[in-house]
């Protein structure tokens, strides 16, 4: 079971709901076995058979992976299902309808905040209607008693459930901002790229995908020169400019002063053309403040990716053509499509 830095409960949630439908699957077995062996309720030992071959198949796909879907709803229904058939046929002094009381967590493993509590809702109302249906004990009292005592221990791990999935969603997403972010700039860092780079990846096989290194020229000496802070301070106005260039595309920071854009649905002419815009915005800006101006100028290489080369192979030929730029004067583009060989990339000079 892999770890994914951006969403840490995904690993945890899959140890916990492994184990829980293991645990179902061999308990709903049992349960099965004495179904058919000794109480003769043969309908109740299917339900619960295919129930523990549900829970045995959420455990197996637990274990490789997340569960689809439409397997999690499957799983849920077929846990309603199974309580509900069961409560309605034993006794009540089985206490069958105490398993009712994992719905909640159960139905948060699997489910979003949302679907959860119309399951939760949904399951506590199916399970009322069952109990109500059950004849009553010899004293109606108790009965009514069982039924209270039964809602308000569901609500409890009901509402226990609800607010700690409501503070693990308001977490992962801070968690998520402080791994994915730069600190000093607030754009993307190079562990979002790296994150991000296999659906990008898989999206070039249909739609372009333009990846742009920008490196901004000489910018040692204005750390030499100006001091750190200073030079702290261009950073993050470079940033804001080439993030005000880029609209829904996202801008990554991947070095000192070197940065990444990825351009969805773009092809390599269009990706030359926001270079340029890019690199001319950055010549023409003042950067710093009007007591200490500062003027930069940046070199960009740009390549077309396809489906086939990892992020390592991508960025290095983007690298390439970025150092090209650099070799031949700075301040401008170099560019190489995917299409043709590496050292045949061609050079564009304005």
């Amino acid at each position: 079971m892999e770890l994914d830095i951006f969403n840490p409960s995904r690993h945890i949630r899959r140890i916990v709901l492994f184990w829980l439908s293991m645990l179902l699957a061999i308990f709903t077995s049992l349960f099965s076995y004495l179904s058919f062996m000794i109480d003769q309720h043969f309908i109740l030992a299917l339900v619960q058979l295919i129930f523990a071959c549900i829970s045995t198949y959420v455990c197996y796909q637990s274990y490789k992976q997340d569960c689809s879907f439409s397997l999690a709803i499957v799983y849920c229904l077929a846990s309603i299902i199974v309580v509900g058939i069961a409560t309605f046929i034993r006794p009540l002094n089985y206490g069958v309808y105490v398993w009712a009381c994992l719905f909640p967590i159960l139905f948060y493993l699997v489910l979003n905040k949302k679907q959860s509590t119309t399951a939760a809702s949904f399951a506590l109302a199916i399970q009322l209607f069952v109990l109500s249906m059950k004849e009553q004990s010899n004293d109606g009292y108790i009965h009514i008693q069982l039924l209270v005592n039964f809602v308000l221990c569901y609500l409890c791990i009901w509402l226990a459930a609800h607010m700690l999935e409501a503070k693990r969603q308001t977490s992962e997403i801070s968690l998520g901002q402080l791994a994915s972010r730069d600190a000093l700039t607030g754009v993307h860092n190079r562990l979002a790229l790296i994150h991000n780079f296999e659906r990008y990846r898989q999206e070039s096989a249909t739609l372009p995908l333009s990846l742009l290194v920008l490196d901004l020229d000489f910018f040692k000496d204005v750390n030499d020169r100006y001091g750190h802070t200073t030079g702290d301070r261009v950073l993050v106005q470079t940033a804001a400019l080439i993030d005000s260039f880029t609209d829904e595309h996202l801008v990554y920071r991947i070095g000192g002063e070197e940065f990444c854009i990825a351009l969805h649905n773009t092809n390599i002419m269009q990706a030359r053309i926001k270079a340029e815009q890019i690199r001319i915005a950055i010549e023409e800006n003042v950067f710093n403040h009007s007591e200490t101006p500062i003027s930069l100028t940046a070199s960009i290489g740009i390549y077309q990716c396809d489906h086939f080369k990892s992020l390592e192979e991508v960025l290095d030929i983007a690298d390439k053509q970025l150092y090209r730029a650099k070799n031949n004067g700075r301040n401008q583009v170099m560019v190489c499509n995917s299409e043709q060989d590496k050292l045949a990339c061609s050079q564009i000079n304005y």
